[in-house]
C-alpha cells in the first residue's frame, strides 16, 4: 500500500470521551494487554495468546501448538460489536452454546463448511500474523475467500504440484502432521501463492482437506461443471450465502 506509517495515538491530547473509550476497548484484544475478566476471555499474552490455550481448567503448561481451535480465537473474536453510533462495545446477549452457536451471532449468515472448519483452515498465517504492510482496510489482507478451495464457473482453484523434498509445505506439515504429504501431490494455494498444505487434489478431480485443529477429513468438489448460478466476478462471502447459507 502507499500508507508509510500511521499517527500514534496520544491519550493525553485526546478530548473526546467516545475516543478515548474506545482505545481503551481495543486494547482488550491486543495480545500484548491483560484479557477481560471472565472464563470466555481466558488466554495468556503475545504469541501464547493464540499458541497456548489454556485447559478447561484454566491452568497451563509451557507448549506451543499450531493447532490452534476456533475456541482460542473466540477469546477475543465473535464476543460482540462495536457500535458506530455510539463507539461503544456492545457484547453478546445470546446464551450460545455448542459449536454452531459459538461461531456466529444470530445476525450473521455462514455456510457449512465456515462453522464445521475451524477458523485456521482458512485463514492463513499472513491473514492472521499480517504480512509486514499496513494495508488500508481489512479487506486488503483477509483475501481467502469461497473460490480460494471452489474455483468458481470457469475456473478450477489454484493449485500446485509438490516437485521436491524442500518444498515449504513439508514444513508446515511437519509442525501440524495432519497429512502425510509426497513429492507429485497436488495441493491448493491462495491468490499470494500460499500453500494451503492441509488440502491435496485426488484422482477423481475432488479435493480432502484435514482439519488443523480437530484432523477430520473432509472431501468436497469444486464448483465448475456443477448447476451452480454463481457470477465469478461476485465472490465475497455473502453471495454464496443467498443459496448455501444454514438455518438455525
Amino acid at each position: 500500500t502507499d500508507i508509510s506509517f500511521l499517527t500514534a495515538f496520544n491519550p493525553t491530547q485526546e478530548t473526546q470521551s467516545s475516543l478515548l473509550s474506545f482505545a481503551e476497548n481495543c486494547l482488550y484484544c491486543h495480545i500484548s494487554a491483560e484479557p477481560l475478566p471472565g472464563e470466555d476471555y481466558a488466554r495468556l499474552t503475545g504469541c501464547a495468546a493464540c499458541h497456548s490455550p489454556l485447559s478447561p481448567d484454566g491452568e497451563t503448561t509451557h507448549t506451543l501448538t499450531t493447532a490452534i481451535s476456533y475456541t482460542q480465537c473466540n477469546t477475543c473474536h465473535n464476543r460482540g460489536n462495536y457500535s458506530l453510533r455510539d463507539m461503544q462495545y456492545h457484547p453478546r446477549e445470546d446464551q450460545y452454546s455448542g459449536r454452531l452457536h459459538e461461531y456466529y451471532q444470530p445476525i450473521a449468515q455462514f455456510v457449512r463448511c465456515e462453522y464445521t472448519l475451524d477458523c485456521i483452515d482458512c485463514h492463513t498465517r499472513s491473514e492472521v500474523m499480517g504480512d509486514g504492510d499496513i494495508h488500508n482496510n481489512q479487506d486488503e489482507i483477509q483475501y481467502v475467500q469461497c473460490r480460494t478451495c471452489h474455483g468458481t464457473k470457469t475456473e478450477l482453484p489454484r493449485s500446485y504440484t509438490i516437485q521436491n523434498e524442500n518444498d515449504p509445505a513439508f514444513r508446515f506439515a511437519l509442525l501440524n502432521p495432519v497429512i502425510d504429504l509426497s513429492v507429485g501431490d497436488t495441493i491448493l494455494i491462495t491468490e499470494h501463492d500460499e500453500p494451503l498444505w492441509n488440502t491435496r487434489m485426488l484422482a477423481d478431480g475432488t479435493y480432502e482437506l484435514f482439519g488443523k485443529a480437530t484432523r477430520q477429513r473432509f472431501v468436497f468438489q469444486p464448483v465448475a461443471g456443477t448447476n451452480c448460478g454463481q457470477n465469478p466476478d461476485e465472490q465475497e462471502s455473502h453471495y454464496c450465502h443467498q443459496c448455501h447459507a444454514v438455518e438455525r
